[in-house]
């Protein structure tokens, strides 16, 4: 027998260790390429190797379903709005639906195109109107089954709301701000069980009546999303004890309203530099125009503004009390009305020592 070249002996081991070829692989077909010609392809292999109708009909649906989420999520964040800015109450909700709507016609048009004669019309949610709650990149960006259950809520919210309302205009009810409250707090209560914490956050910042009112309180300063979102965090609490309780401001006795205006207003000056709280002192109360009028006439240093607009405004809740009060007499309030000056000098003077009291006074006097 002869001996095998050791060349030829090298290249059958070679030859018998060598992987097989594999089989040239399809590239992944899913949702990403709905729209694409290889989808098409995708679905012609798998009714060529057998496979059910119904069950094809399955996948195409999923895929569509998938399809129409991520695309969903994509316009959310790109039609994002300035949810800080006192205009985002103007944002037109009309807008996202409407786009919405463009992509569930668009996902129809794919489904017939790849199904033919087994098409059949998706399911659309009941709730589709309330899409627009749910913008940005944290509540855009929930997963299908959290952001369907949230728009449930949110659908169940606008019915309550919607139901109180027309009994109102039925006059069967007379109209109660705590009830509203309660049906608010309803909802918070139902959000909480499907969302964490910062998520909950984010849809209250965006879609509260309080982050309405905060909006509009905060027109004139001009805030930053923080600034904004550090307040919001700093009252919505108070805010939301005192309407469960008491339904609005208006329902609260002048004491309790002067002791809920300073908490609240003390929660908003920790939460904001000094300069930014003067500024929003100047936008909201014209008597901060009036302490700082009369600071700079008495030549005195502008951070001694804050402390005699807080004695102003502490003696004007006051007087406005006295002069309110049916109880008493003409005389008796001309009596009451001298002696909340006499406090409100002493309170002043207290502010801003003997000697700049001395100046302040002066000033004003001429």
């Amino acid at each position: 027998m002869k001996a095998v070249p050791v060349v030829l002996l090298a290249l059958l081991l070679a030859a018998l260790v060598a992987p097989i070829p594999a089989r040239a692989a399809h590239p992944p077909v899913g949702w990403a390429q709905l729209d694409t010609p290889g989808y098409a392809d995708y679905l012609a292999r798998l009714r060529a190797a057998g496979a059910p109708e119904d069950k094809v009909r399955l996948i195409v649906e999923a895929d569509a379903e998938d399809w129409l989420q991520h695309q969903r999520s994509r316009a959310a964040v790109e039609m994002d709005i300035e949810w800080w800015r006192t205009q985002a109450d103007q944002f037109p909700y009309e807008a996202f639906q409407n786009r919405f709507g463009e992509l569930r016609e668009k996902r129809r048009e794919l489904l017939k195109r790849h199904l033919g004669d087994h098409y059949r019309e998706p399911a659309e949610p009941e709730d589709a109107r309330m899409i627009a709650v749910l913008t940005g990149p944290v509540l855009g960006a929930l997963p299908p089954d959290k952001f369907k259950a949230v728009l449930e809520v949110c659908g169940r919210s606008a019915s309550r709301s919607q139901d109180y309302l027309a009994l109102r205009l039925d006059g069967q009810v007379l109209m109660n701000q705590s009830d509203l409250a309660r049906h608010r707090d309803q909802t918070r209560v139902e959000l909480a069980r499907l969302l964490t914490a910062a998520e909950l956050e984010e849809f209250l910042l965006r879609n509260s009546q309080n982050a309405s009112r905060l909006r509009m309180e905060f027109a004139g300063v001009n805030l930053t999303p923080d600034e904004f979102r550090q307040i919001f965090r700093a009252v919505d609490a108070l805010d939301h004890q005192m309407q469960l309780e008491y339904g609005a401001v208006d329902s609260l006795s002048a004491r309790q309203r002067e002791e809920f205006e300073l908490r609240r207003a003390e929660a908003i000056r920790k939460s904001l530099t000094a300069e930014r709280y003067r500024q929003y002192l100047a936008s909201r109360y014209p008597l901060y125009r009036t302490a700082q009028l009369a600071v700079k006439k008495a030549g005195l240093r502008d951070d001694l503004t804050l402390a005699v607009f807080e004695v102003m405004q502490a003696n004007e809740n006051r007087r406005r009390r006295v002069q309110a009060d049916t109880l008493l007499s003409a005389a008796e309030k001309t009596t009451a009305l001298k002696a909340l000056e006499d406090e409100k000098q002493a309170a002043l003077r207290r502010a801003l020592g003997d000697e700049t009291y001395r100046v302040f006074s002066e000033a004003q006097a001429n």
